[in-house]
């Protein structure tokens, strides 16, 4: 009789040790996640049929900069400046800032930046803190990473000028970046939000026994506590959907596949019917996660020129 308690002492610790480590590991892949090397990044857009090497080469050319964002880290950045004879009726510049996506950098987005670079834009890019050339900091899912986006946005007011026109587009975790920031800036003309999710946790729940296999108790629960210890929030705090209740002073696209395998395509109404004041939505048939663009290129560029022409945008 004692040797099978010992036994099932044995059986039990070994459970806790294993999902601890597990969980641990899990609070490591969101904050120090394995990310794409930046030289390789274009060829991956171009494998993935976003684009062309030779368009690339000819029509592509980033000015290249760095901002030191308030967190005491340097912001890799890049601005693709509009044609010189792009203007507006009205003399004020356009600008689209662009957010990449978890484990991406900054030139993912020149498919996104393209659209706007036809319609006159200036496009501003970026890496996100622990992504390209950007230095490391923890990953925190859209938390930290939209006070660095605000002060892109602020410097790109300064290059631009104060009557700027100014809005964002964000891919995935960038999509998080920006419903998280649109709550904040008060003079955002525009966002656009494409495959982002609602709440973190929820995703997390979603995505243990879905993708990973892994149960969700005592996983996550372990997973947040470490998350909490090694960055000092909880993963609860990254809940855009309740941020986007108070962004009601900008119009906003909601873009998302009916197949994306990794966000599910419920959390897009979440955030939709979340969102106070002006609003559109997508729903791209066949798309997987972060696959709009792709599964339907023509109907990305018409849906966002339709949704900037309906707010006197361009």
């Amino acid at each position: 009789m004692l040797i099978a308690v010992y036994i099932l002492l044995a059986l039990v610790a070994a459970v806790i040790a294993f999902s601890a480590l597990i969980a641990w590991k899990v609070s490591g892949m969101i904050l120090y996640p394995r990310v794409y090397a930046y030289d390789i990044v274009v060829e991956e857009e171009i494998k993935r049929g976003h684009f062309t090497r030779e368009w690339y080469d000819t029509n592509v050319h980033l000015e290249e900069f760095t901002l030191r964002s308030d967190y005491g880290y340097d912001l890799h950045c890049a601005i693709w400046p509009r044609e010189e004879s792009a203007s507006f009726p009205d003399g004020r510049r356009r600008v689209a800032v662009l957010v990449h996506g978890f484990t991406y950098c900054l030139l993912g987005q020149i498919k996104y930046a393209s659209l706007f670079h036809e319609l006159g834009f200036d496009c501003v890019l970026y890496d996100h803190r622990n992504h390209g050339l950007s230095d490391h900091a923890p990953t925190t899912m859209g938390l930290c990473e939209a006070k660095d986006l605000a002060t892109v946005c602020a410097w790109s007011r300064e290059h631009f000028g104060e009557d700027a026109l100014l809005g964002t587009l964000g891919e995935s975790m960038g999509a998080a970046t920006v419903m998280l920031h649109a709550k904040e800036d008060k003079r955002l003309a525009f966002a656009v939000e494409d495959c982002g999710f609602s709440d973190f946790y929820k995703l997390l729940r979603y995505l243990l026994p879905h993708r990973f296999h892994l149960p969700v108790f005592p996983i996550l629960p372990m997973a947040r506590l470490f998350y909490r210890m090694r960055v000092g929030e909880f993963l609860e705090s990254v809940r855009p959907a309740a941020a986007l209740k108070d962004a009601g002073h900008v119009p906003m696209l909601f873009i998302h596949g009916d197949a994306d395998e990794l966000v599910p395509c419920y959390m897009m109404q979440v955030c939709f019917d979340a969102k106070a004041g002006e609003k559109e939505k997508w729903l791209v048939p066949g798309a997987p996660h972060a696959g709009c663009y792709r599964t339907d290129t023509q109907g990305y560029r018409e849906h966002l020129r339709d949704f900037l022409t309906k707010y006197g945008l361009i």
